[in-house]
């Protein structure tokens, strides 16, 4: 039986345990959460003990994932690799990149896998267009568009603290170096926005050189009137053959020598359930962890860099 720790009870932790516990051979053996409300009520459905903190997770755990407001993930993590915890730690892995480097080598000098949930880079209609992408040749440009409502809750007030890059678009930012294999290197320019008085941007625009000279317009915002319905998000790959667009949650569209519009299936199971699966495989030697802390560690710079040029 494959044990695992859920560090963090709130509505996304709660969904990392629904998920550990619906593959089988995993079993939720502890829950913590500082709100021993929560932590209660977690254990109760998970059947398990809880904690109040995770200095107290026990020993025998095969992996502990780290759902915490990111403020918090730095420290939490770092104390679980030191304890020999194999660890899955959800985005942002930090917000520091030195912080991320550490985590990074940490875990290297640990032999413990350190995964972080990148979790959109299982969904169809991205794998497919990674498959996809060679028939447009040459990259030469790319552009993003990200669009969601924000819904303030109260446990979504860590949201106005990170701002939209870390909250709404890291996945963005991952998903086209997922798809192309390409990394950012240089921010030409860029622009945030504070029209709600946040303590981080809840808007942003940003030009990017990326590897192989390929420029990218990054944007994303927050909106008022508008509902989530998993179609928030646009990538378009300009190529010398033509170009890509991906267009989340189910369609791609190719126009090259002749235009084709691709309807990708969704998944049979979620994308939580596949990149847990993935790490678990990983934890066991069996696969390669592909969601490495070091391309984490990229979306950090890439970000931070933003909000310095934008300054």
């Amino acid at each position: 039986m494959f044990k695992v720790g859920i560090v963090g009870c709130g509505g996304i932790g709660m969904t990392h345990a629904r998920t550990w516990k619906s593959l089988e051979g995993v079993q939720v053996s502890a829950v913590v959460d500082m709100n021993q409300e929560k932590a209660a009520a977690a254990a109760e459905a998970c059947k398990c003990p809880y904690y109040l903190c995770a200095d107290e997770l026990p020993e025998d755990l095969d992996a502990v994932s780290v759902v915490t407001p990111p403020a918090t993930h730095f420290a939490i993590a770092k104390q679980l690799l030191e304890r020999g915890f194999h660890v899955f730690c959800e985005k942002p892995l930090t917000m520091d990149v030195a912080e991320g480097e550490l985590l990074d080598a940490l875990a290297k000098r640990q032999k413990k896998e350190l995964g972080v949930g990148f979790k959109m880079r299982f969904e169809p209609v991205f794998v497919e267009a990674k498959k996809y992408l060679p028939e447009i040749g040459t990259l030469r440009s790319l552009v993003t568009t990200k669009q969601q409502a924000f819904n303030p809750r109260p446990e979504g007030a860590w949201v106005k603290k990170v701002g939209a890059m870390y909250e709404l678009s890291i996945h963005d930012f991952d998903l086209i170096s997922f798809i192309s294999g390409i990394y950012p290197e240089k921010v030409l320019g860029a622009t945030l926005r504070h029209t709600r008085g946040w303590e981080k941007e809840d808007a942003f625009a940003a030009l990017v050189e990326y590897q192989q000279g390929v420029t990218a317009t990054l944007q994303g915002m927050y909106c008022e009137k508008t509902t989530f319905c998993f179609r928030d998000l646009t990538l378009t790959f300009l190529g010398e053959n033509g170009y890509m667009r991906v267009e989340r949650p189910d369609r791609i569209i190719l126009h090259t020598n002749d235009f084709r519009v691709v309807e990708v299936p969704p998944a049979k199971t979620s994308s939580f359930a596949l990149e847990l699966e993935h790490f678990r495989q990983a934890v066991s030697g069996k696969v390669e962890n592909t969601l490495r802390a070091s391309d984490a560690v990229r979306m950090t710079w890439l970000i931070e860099e933003i909000r310095k040029v934008a300054s």
